[in-house]
């Protein structure tokens, strides 16, 4: 049986990643203002999955509970979700993970494996870092991703030939896994700064 910790621990990693998925305008209508008591009863009935679609893209999230990440289980839930029934699509669709434990090593370079090498991109999230939403923690910047369009402009204001003149950010940094960032996308992150109201940075992922 769960302990009274362990199902706020749930509650508060589902509410979080909810929140944070809506900031990135996806469709969280159906998964939001869920009781404690209710938390705990899809968690005793095993029903905390979640898939969520993007408001105006064509691409999806599919969000899974698990105690922990290993080799053999993530590529049975690999080839359940992107292979066998086919619910995500490896082009735009997106698989999360929420563990008890951190990735090591190993799964790090496996999730780099999936994306390098099949176009699957995955996400781990320790549920710990869950408990609060990072974006709005005040020491956070605020953060986005360029479109397409404006990857562009900012070659082009900056004369940059190509994206690793950028300085980068790890496709594993808290708030890159965040705002799903993806290898290759670039974000712009706005501080506040002593000598001006507010200064942008760009990032590169890898």
């Amino acid at each position: 049986m769960a302990s009274s910790q362990s199902i706020l621990s749930l509650f508060n990693s589902r509410k979080n990643i909810i929140e944070l998925l809506g900031e990135l305008n996806f469709n969280i209508e159906d998964y939001e203002s869920f009781s404690i008591n209710e938390i705990d009863a899809m968690n005793k009935n095993a029903q905390m999955d979640m898939l969520i679609y993007h408001k105006t893209e064509t691409k999806k999230v599919y969000i899974k509970y698990v105690p922990f990440v290993r080799q053999n289980n993530l590529e049975v839930i690999v080839d359940d979700l992107f292979c066998s029934e086919t619910v995500l699509d490896r082009e735009n669709d997106i698989l999360i993970l929420i563990s008890d434990d951190e990735p090591n090593e190993m799964i790090l370079s496996k999730i780099q494996y999936l994306y390098d090498h099949d176009n699957i991109f995955v996400i781990i999230h320790n549920i710990k870092r869950l408990q609060f939403n990072i974006r709005k923690h005040v020491l956070t910047p605020s953060v986005r991703i360029l479109s397409d369009e404006q990857e562009l402009q900012l070659m082009q204001q900056y004369k940059l030939r190509d994206k690793t003149q950028l300085p980068e950010i790890s496709r594993f940094d808290p708030l890159a896994l965040a705002i799903c960032m993806k290898p290759q996308q670039i974000c712009e992150i706005k501080r506040s700064s002593t000598t001006a109201l507010e200064t942008l940075y760009y990032r590169v992922c890898v």
